[in-house]
């Protein structure tokens, strides 16, 4: 999570241009006249699955090698702390035990293969926020101060940038409020960090618990009914840009290209029925719905209710060269993540395989000075 735009990781001055940079717009109540486009889901089988978890997720999301596609990472947030697997094999590579986490959001400080990754997870403890860096290198997490405490209850947050820009932007949802930090990188005299660098918000309506942002760093906001608000203009809450089918959203992502001329997509999950749903990033029609079924003989099970999302429309390799969808699933005793490859999901749907989208951007021209986490900052294996 996560241009020209009203909400941007830009500038102070693009977050808000309904209101002063550092004052607080009010939501106009929104419009709800919008009809939703019903569909029927259609069955997709699993091709991956994490299984044995210790704690169903709370948050999932990718973090992408910077030379090596398949050697990227699924980041995931639960009651027992946060821990990475590789994408390839599913085998456990770090892990920061000890906590209680409640979601994740994955984005990258600098360009190119020597971009930053950074991880923001909110700790349940303290009602904090907590960033870890994942070393190019080693893949580990790295332990970094800098998050913000909040007041109040969160109910979903995002983390993403502009292309282009350097640095990614936290968007936090709380009830009828979105509160918006920048967040740069910072050296003090216990080693590298983040640090908050500006802080604004807005009102929003009181049905949102969940954000995502497009690759020009506008924010796309998700209610609890399914609406869908895009946070372009000062009049985003007149109408919604979408709504999705369910009784129970839970989930929103969205799933670039670096095609030109493509909008992108948008991915929502009901947590009810496990069904993932897309529209078109640029004009907000719906593309189809999927469900992950039972796989006959490959023993993995379908996915009948979900916990969490994480999407990606990069280049992870192999079946999932153009992206991936991981739903968490639990039932019982048991927690698991079940995979989809964005291509699969195309197929099913009769829809074109976008080409992937490289969240990490390209390298400048000048030597990236934006990567302080790794170079100052040695692995933790905790």
């Amino acid at each position: 999570m996560f241009g020209k735009s009203i909400l941007t990781t830009a500038s102070c001055a693009l977050l808000l241009a309904a209101a002063a940079c550092g004052e607080r717009a009010e939501a106009p109540e929104p419009d709800v006249s919008a009809p939703t486009q019903a569909v029927a889901p259609v069955g997709v089988i699993a091709s991956d699955e994490i299984s044995g978890l210790p704690a169903a997720p709370t948050g999932i999301d990718f973090w992408v090698h910077p030379n090596v596609a398949f050697n990227s990472l699924i980041v995931v947030a639960s009651a027992e702390g946060l821990a990475a697997y590789n994408v390839e094999d599913g085998s456990e590579v770090s892990r920061a035990p000890g906590q209680s986490f409640q979601g994740v959001a994955v984005s990258y400080i600098g360009f190119g293969p020597v971009a930053a990754g950074l991880a923001a997870t909110l700790s349940e403890s303290d009602n904090a926020f907590q960033f870890f860096g994942i070393d190019n290198a080693s893949r580990l997490f790295l332990p970094l101060g800098g998050g913000p405490e909040v007041r109040g209850a969160v109910r979903g947050y995002c983390m993403g940038r502009a292309s282009g820009a350097p640095d990614p932007t936290l968007f936090v949802v709380q009830k009828s409020e979105l509160t918006i930090y920048n967040v740069a990188p910072t050296v003090n005299g216990d080693g590298a960090g983040v640090l908050v660098n500006g802080e604004t918000g807005m009102s929003i309506p009181d049905t949102i618990i969940d954000c995502t942002v497009n690759a020009e760093g506008v924010v796309l906001l998700l209610a609890d009914d399914g609406e869908i608000f895009r946070i372009n203009s000062d009049s985003a809450f007149a109408s919604p840009f979408a709504i999705a089918q369910g009784n129970n959203a839970i989930d929103i992502a969205y799933l670039g290209s670096d095609a030109e001329n493509e909008p992108g997509r948008i991915a929502t999950l009901d947590g009810e029925t496990a069904m993932v749903e897309l529209f078109d990033a640029g004009d907000g029609h719906a593309l189809g719905a999927v469900v992950i079924d039972e796989a006959e003989g490959a023993g993995i099970d379908g996915v009948s209710n979900a916990t969490a999302m994480g999407a990606s429309s990069a280049n992870l390799g192999g079946l999932y060269r153009n992206g991936a969808i991981a739903l968490g699933a639990a039932v019982g005793d048991e927690a698991a993540i079940r995979m989809i490859p964005l291509s699969g999901v195309a197929n099913a749907l009769q829809l074109e395989a976008t080409p992937p989208a490289n969240p990490r951007g390209q390298s400048p021209a000048a030597p990236d000075a934006n990567n302080l986490i790794i170079d100052l900052a040695a692995p933790s294996e905790e």
